[in-house]
């Protein structure tokens, strides 16, 4: 249960938003460039079989240097995600800004296709199998169980595959044109850590929301002035009481877009300086923008502060009784909760957790170890797991709670902090250096594809599969 990118001459079109999804996975995104998603947030059109009856003719949305993305693209990538924030409860924009944001994003795809095509990269199926049964296993589930709860979440495993496919790709890439290119010197990383040592603002994390609003190179002066001016709307519709995961989803052209634009938590040394300097005289709640940087406009919402010591690392050891439960009906959804309670009773009227958890509960990972989970600090189990751990004191058992795959009833062993040596604090800090660096210039690095590529978006066509 651990979790949670030549034919005609170049013709500009105009900028338009870009958004980058995570790709999904069942308590946790597989890592987008990192450890990530992140990261999060795609080959293959769709195109319509001729077959006896007839069928809707498949439409050109945007033709992309020598290649197009397909109507049909647009409808199958919209119905995944839709179903994928449906499954998780994220916020998700809808009609018209969903089509153009999948339309958008699609076309990056197609971009970057190309510009791997042209380098001789490419992914094998081996890799995809291996990076689903990471996430499968990651979850506790087999390959063929975790595919079956996707699919009952109404999720396109076919189209699964592809999103791990894509962001595959994108990492690839990535290592390949920005990570290689990234060097982390001693004089860096003895100063993170020095102000880790000896700053008291560098002991805090900031939980931060970020909405981007992309500045391609080659903007010109109207470009960037549309820019700033959305910018100051958007901030304007936020102080005026809007959810900023809301805005974020629909309007960021960052790559956390559709997870509401949540960075997590970082050190300010881990955020770009401009962000960072920002930061400084921010309190949870404050909102602060537009702030400029080679990659566009930026707002940001500070949601929360923690203390923390850099050179501890809090864990906590659990054990949990599990019972799956897709959503797909509430009646069976109540059954589920029902088996759960059943469970809580048992154990507080006194039979053993482990005799329990090998009877009932349905996690093949833990149920034979007594329910019991590997220690775990933040950020690696689901936020749900982790949330209700907090809440509980070793010994106490909670009520059943519910994350996106079922229900659980948890109970807290131990907790512990360990003690990190010299070398894992460098070892850390060199990452995070590093990381801070590859999501700026990945991001840099995109724009640049699409600006220099040829991008025709055809005029809206109705749609006869757009309601279904």
């Amino acid at each position: 249960m651990n979790p949670k990118p030549r034919a005609p001459t170049p013709r500009r079109a105009t900028a338009t938003p870009r958004a980058r999804v995570r790709t999904p996975g069942p308590f946790g995104a597989l890592s987008a460039l990192a450890g990530l998603s992140a990261l999060a947030g795609l080959a293959l059109p769709l195109l319509a079989t001729a077959q006896q009856e007839d069928v809707p003719l498949d439409a050109i949305e945007a033709v992309v240097n020598e290649g197009v993305v397909l109507a049909s693209e647009v409808r199958a990538e919209s119905r995944f995600l839709v179903s994928q924030a449906a499954a998780e409860g994220q916020p998700l924009p809808e009609g018209d800004v969903l089509r153009e944001r999948v339309l958008d994003r699609l076309i990056d795809q197609e971009v970057r296709r190309q510009h791997a095509r042209r380098l001789g990269v490419s992914i094998d199926a081996g890799s995809v199998n291996r990076a689903i049964e990471q996430v499968a296993a990651g979850n506790n589930l087999s390959v063929a169980r975790f595919r079956d709860t996707l699919r009952s979440q109404g999720l396109d495993y076919d189209r699964y595959r592809y999103s791990i496919e894509q962001e595959l790709l994108l990492q690839r890439l990535v290592q390949r044109d920005v990570e290689s290119r990234i060097r982390v010197s001693e004089r860096e990383i003895d100063d993170f850590v020095d102000a880790l040592d000896n700053d008291a603002s560098e002991r805090r994390r900031y939980r931060v929301g970020h909405i981007l609003i992309a500045v391609p190179p080659s903007a010109d002066v109207a470009q960037r002035d549309a820019a700033v001016t959305k910018a100051q709307g958007l901030l304007a519709r936020l102080r005026a009481g809007a959810t900023f995961e809301n805005v974020a989803a629909a309007e960021s052209d960052g790559a956390r877009a559709l997870d509401g634009g949540d960075l997590g938590y970082r050190t300010l040394q881990e955020f770009p300086g401009f962000m960072a300097e920002a930061l400084g005289g921010m309190e949870a709640g404050d909102l602060a923008g537009p702030l400029e940087s080679p990659n566009g406009l930026h707002v940001i919402r500070l949601h929360d502060v923690r203390d923390s010591d850099p050179r501890e690392r809090d864990e906590t050891l659990v054990r949990h009784l599990f019972f799956e439960d897709t959503g797909a009906n509430a009646a069976g959804s109540a059954a589920v909760l029902a088996r759960a309670e059943a469970a809580l009773r048992r154990l507080r009227a006194g039979e053993s957790f482990a005799a329990v958890a090998a009877q009932v509960s349905e996690d093949p990972n833990s149920r034979d170890n007594g329910g019991e989970l590997p220690w775990f600090s933040d950020g690696e189990m689901p936020n749900e797991l982790e949330a209700m751990a907090a809440t509980l004191a070793p010994g106490r058992v909670s009520e059943p709670f519910r994350t996106r795959f079922g229900y659980h009833v948890l109970e807290v062993l131990e907790r512990r902090s360990r003690r990190l040596d010299d070398d894992t604090v460098r070892e850390r800090a060199t990452e995070a250096i590093r990381q801070r660096r590859v999501e700026q210039e990945a991001e840099r690095w995109m724009l640049k594809l699409r600006d220099e590529s040829f991008v025709d978006i055809r005029a809206a066509r109705p749609d006869p599969e757009s309601d279904s």
